[in-house]
Parts: structure tokens; sequence; C-alpha cells
């Protein structure tokens, strides 16, 4: 992509993408306990759905042009700095104006099911999270095929559709209180480099929980920013409140 065709996208989908009743209003009164929780490799195996991508891709393109999909799909996550798959699709239908399975690729990739895609014990830990205080989804994507998965998986519905997706989700801390205010917050990331910039950004009003799943789970998980490690997110149904004073 054109570094100005990328920062003008880039810039129309900073915006968030709201669903369910967070689209409409604010959520009302102060909670004493809020929970921001991630979506790829926290709540959803995204590591999964890419693998079975790959593999209908490859099966449907040939090696070569399964490749080459792939080149697209890393050259968008560096111009926009986050995955967007329609428009690597985009990309791709440029590239290979004559590919006679590119409609079957399209529909493969636009209408994945996401069934099964969660991590087990996800949606218990949801539900163990609201006997606690208010939960929303907090993710960063793009603005289209990133709601899709959150609706089709389950998940919009187990936190009551309070979600919100964001390009970069660190950089609307002060939007995203605004819509969930509360005493404290709890974020819940695999990355250790989102949970490290929120923390140095909100403090003490934050408790920090890595969750070692996926690819960037594993990586970077001594980071002092992180105030609780777990090993999968069905850990979360130990936690108590008393466990997640600010740090």
């Amino acid at each position: 992509m054109p570094p100005r065709r990328a920062a003008s996208y880039a810039a129309r989908h900073e915006s968030p993408v709201l669903i369910g009743t967070a689209r409409a209003k604010l959520v009302t009164g102060m909670a004493r306990l809020t929970f921001w929780l991630d979506v790829d490799n926290t709540l959803l195996d995204n590591d999964r759905v890419k693998t079975d991508l790959e593999q209908y891709i490859e099966k449907l393109v040939g090696l070569d042009r399964s490749r080459r999909f792939w080149e697209l799909y890393e050259d968008v996550r560096r111009d926009l700095d986050y995955v967007d798959l329609l428009e690597t699709l985009r990309s791709f239908g440029s590239a290979f104006p004559e590919e006679p399975h590119f409609p079957h690729l399209s529909a493969f990739v636009m209408g994945y099911p996401f069934t099964g895609t969660l991590y087990p014990g996800a949606l218990e830990a949801i539900a163990h999270l609201k006997t606690l205080g208010a939960v929303a989804i907090l993710s960063d994507g793009d603005p289209l095929w990133q709601p899709a998965k959150i609706a089709r998986s389950g998940l919009a519905a187990a936190v009551d559709d309070q979600v919100l997706v964001y390009g970069h989700k660190q950089e609307h801390l002060d939007e995203v209180r605004k819509r969930f205010p509360a005493d404290r917050y709890v974020l819940v990331d695999d990355k250790a480099t989102i949970l490290a910039d929120v923390k140095g950004r909100l403090g003490a009003d934050v408790v920090t929980v890595h969750v070692c799943q996926g690819r960037y789970g594993r990586a970077d998980d001594g980071d002092p920013a992180i105030d609780i490690h777990l090993d999968r997110i069905s850990d979360l149904t130990r936690l108590g409140e008393h466990s997640l004073r600010s740090r």
C-alpha cells in the first residue's frame, strides 16, 4: 500500500468501532472495577484461525500465490500497524486480477465462522469477571473483520455487547475511560508491550494481567509493568477482587 494511502486509511479507521449498547450510550454510573479484555490470543485462538486460513488459501490458489497473499498481509500490517485481512484481499485482487478462485477466497475470509475458536474456559472466565465488576472487550484491529470476529465467536454476546475496537487501543484510553468509568481497571492481554504501554499511561489506576498464550504471549513475560501472569485465560476464574488491587 502506498504510504500516503496507508496514512489516509489508518487515520479513517482510528475512530472506534462500537457494538450494541456501547454504540448508543456511555455506560451509566461508576463501576468499582472494570475489566478490559483483549481478543486475539487472549480469549480467541487467533493462531489457529491463521493456520486454517493458510491451509485453505494454499489449497485454493496454490503455494506461490498463497505465499504472495501472506507477503501482502505483512505489507499491510507494516503500513497500518495492525492486521487488516480485507485490505489484504484488495491488494491480492489487484495483484492477481485473473485469479479464478478469488471469489471463493474472498468468501472464505470474509465469512470465516470462528466456530470453536475460543480458548477453553474463555466464556467461563468472562462470567466470573462479571461477578466482580463491569466487563468490556477492548480490542485492536481493523474496523470490519475484527468486529465480525467478535460477534461470530460469541464474545460480543458474552460481554453484553460492550465492545470497542480501535486500530491502536492504547492511544484512546481517555475516551475508553469516559465510556467505562470506574475506580480501577484491569487490562487482560497477551501482548506484554501493550500492557506495559497502558501501565505507563495509567499507572496505579490499572492492573495489568498477562495471559501467556499464543505467539506473542510467550515472549517478554518478565516485564516489571505486568502485575499478574497467567498461563491461560481459564486461570482468570481463580482471581478474586483482593488479587486485583492497584499495584
